[in-house]
């Protein structure tokens, strides 16, 4: 037992190490995946409600708005929308995204309308339980469009309760969350490699295998979270790998519980409260350090040295470049409902089935790309940028603000001064938020700054930056530098890298 205590203790402390400092070197990356969490207890916790409502948007002016009322029996409700150019007639505003700024949308054959438009579905409490883009725009000049929503009741309608918001307001402390655990989680590997309390370290490290054992099982179980986030970026888990590792974890900690009489310290009781006191102080200074300027070892897909181009568009050998779904067709004439396959549907169409529904069903997932998502547009004529960055040559300047009430505001004295120096060096700079139009004119006016923001997508962001915000240095598609915005390089050291590369 002495020998299988020891072995357990340094293996198990090893791990804890290993793992905690994978996620401390992120602390930001691991605040994302807190956030799925948080969210996926808040929709479970919520309460059944009895009727959503469907709400249709050009920006933030509202087109149409119909409630739909729910039954105990609805598992799949469907909603029908109906939407003409006669709907858009009488809105009085500007349309942004994808429209001409300033053209009055009274004026329909003028605008250019955007190829989406907003839907939200709302629940009763008024909160928003899905957004979707939907339906061709162009279309809607020329005639009346008929939408079908189908929606899986039994996940999305749910209203908010005492314990959803709970989980809820969590999301604003997650990377005060993200820091102490993963700090916790380094300290306690420490201690037991040196044997330090022994018996309130592995309490402690049986209550915390406890909860995330009961955490990776319950996302396995109802496939609620694809990715524990156990070692960050560095390595991905499928959810039943996490859920046995932690069970292994588990039987770890009884050895370790019937076993500790028997560990050995390596420091005296006085001489380790020291040693943990700075082990606790260098700890948490890394957290704190790899997020005010950026992660230490970087296993993001935009890291630097990554081409961007290269990794959207690469499809490594042995993987399916696309899904493989199975397509099935609900049908239903009087009482009677089938589901047929693709090639049985015409059959039953003739035999007087009527169309209710399409489920698909993943047989073989296809390779998704670490950069699928990568997509910059100008927020006021709807400009696709993507090709225009990602296809040159020269020298490029991204400043990533993922959200613009967030971004830290002390560095945008530096950047303005860089932004001065790329227009006279004639350096492409693009400034990037997920943020609409009007947030981003207010923005820029609130501040003074000059330069244009574009928008991009939230989640590409967020993997971009994480630090709020944060400048990459691209020649062409390629990652030459990225900087967070603690540390912004003077001119001279942009000049010096040009001159270099």
């Amino acid at each position: 037992m002495k020998h299988l205590f020891n072995v357990t203790k340094l293996l198990t402390g090893a791990l804890f190490v290993f793992s905690g400092i994978v996620k401390l070197n992120d602390p930001s990356g691991f605040s994302i995946k807190l956030n799925e969490y948080f969210d996926v207890f808040a929709e479970d916790v919520a309460q059944r409600q009895d009727s959503i409502r469907l709400k249709v948007q050009l920006d933030f002016e509202t087109i149409t708005e119909q409630t739909f009322v729910l039954y105990p029996s609805d598992d799949i409700k469907n909603l029908r929308l109906n939407l003409s150019v006669d709907s858009l007639q009488g809105i009085d505003m500007e349309y942004k995204w994808g429209g001409i700024e300033g053209v009055p949308i009274q004026k329909p054959e003028r605008l250019q309308l955007p190829s989406k438009i907003h839907a939200f579905v709302f629940g009763k409490d008024g909160s928003v339980i899905e957004k979707s883009l939907f339906l061709d725009s162009t279309q809607v000049l020329k005639s009346q469009i008929q939408t079908d929503f189908t929606y899986d009741i039994r996940n999305l309608v749910k209203s908010s309760g005492m314990l959803s918001a709970i989980f809820k307001a969590c999301k604003s402390y997650s990377l005060y969350f993200s820091v102490f655990f993963c700090a916790l989680e380094v300290l306690l590997g420490l201690a037991m490699l040196i044997g330090y309390e022994i018996k309130l370290t592995v309490v402690i490290t049986a209550l915390l295998i406890s909860f995330f054992t009961f955490l990776t099982g319950y996302s396995a179980y109802y496939n609620k979270v694809t990715d524990c986030g156990c070692f960050g970026d560095f390595l991905k888990l499928e959810p039943w790998t996490s859920f046995k590792k932690d069970v292994i974890l588990s039987l770890c900690v009884a050895i370790l519980i019937a076993g500790w009489k028997h560990n050995k310290v390596v420091f005296v009781r006085a001489k380790g409260h020291f040693v943990m006191g700075i082990l606790t102080l260098a700890t948490f200074g890394f957290g704190i350090y790899c997020y005010l300027y950026l992660p230490v070892w970087d296993f993001l897909p935009y890291k630097k040295g990554n081409d961007i181009n290269y990794i959207m568009n690469h499809i490594p050998e042995g993987e399916r470049a696309s899904d493989s779904i199975q397509v099935q067709f609900v049908m239903q004439k009087g009482s009677d409902s089938v589901k047929v396959s693709t090639l049985e549907y015409a059959q039953y169409a003739a035999k007087g089935y009527s169309f209710v529904r399409q489920d698909r069903k993943m047989i073989i997932e296809g390779y998704k790309s670490p950069i699928h998502d990568f997509a910059i547009y100008n927020l006021a004529t709807g400009e696709d940028l993507k090709d225009k960055v990602l296809q040159s040559n020269d020298y490029q300047l991204l400043f990533v603000m993922p959200f613009l009430s967030e971004t830290d505001l002390s560095c945008l004295e530096n950047i303005n001064r860089l932004y001065e120096w790329t227009k006279s060096q004639k350096v492409n700079f693009y400034a990037l938020s997920s943020a609409s139009l009007k947030p981003v004119k207010e923005f820029k006016k609130k501040y003074g700054i000059s330069f244009e923001i574009f928008a991009a997508d939230q989640k590409m962001l967020m993997t971009m930056a994480r630090y709020n915000p944060t400048l990459y240095v691209f020649k062409g598609s390629i990652v030459i530098e990225k900087y967070s915005g603690n540390n912004l390089p003077d001119p001279a050291v942009l000049e010096e890298i040009i001159r270099v590369k």
